[in-house]
């Protein structure tokens, strides 16, 4: 059993392509076209370049990416953007991408300029001068 074969299980609850290699894999949403991409890399640790590398496994979804130590946090994460609960969120300056983050479904529902403020630790007034795009999976969220 490879370690990507948990992706299986949840092509079956999800309609998506999917394609696995050794080092990650690529989840395809066939109505939006939109992908998500987990793959893992290999860190040596500073102190001691001897010693035997950690592992962390990256999820990248639009303009979006997480880390996570374990597979099951994968699976979680994962799940969550198939049912876009957790939504990518890009700031944008004069057409230049500034920084971002993603919020939560529940955040989306009630979006204002003072919950993006405070979200993203600025004030409002400094926050309200950028444009913004949400995606999401199913792409019914997208702004």
């Amino acid at each position: 059993m490879g370690k990507w074969d948990f992706l299986y299980d949840i092509q079956k609850e999800f309609d998506f392509d999917l394609s696995i290699e050794k080092n990650g894999a690529k989840l395809t949403n066939r109505n939006t076209k939109e992908s998500i991409e987990v793959y893992e890399e290999e860190y040596y640790y500073s102190d001691a370049p001897e010693a035997d590398p950690f592992v962390m496994y990256i999820v990248c979804f639009s303009t979006q990416h997480a880390h996570f130590e374990e597979l099951s946090e994968v699976k979680q994460y994962i799940i969550r953007l198939l049912n876009d609960e957790v939504l990518p969120i890009e700031f944008y300056l004069n057409g230049e991408r500034r920084f971002g983050g993603e919020i939560e479904k529940t955040e989306y529902d009630e979006l204002t300029i003072d919950l993006l403020a405070d979200r993203f630790g600025y004030t409002a007034d400094y926050i309200s001068q950028f444009e913004y795009e949400i995606h999401s999976w199913s792409g019914k969220y997208d702004t």
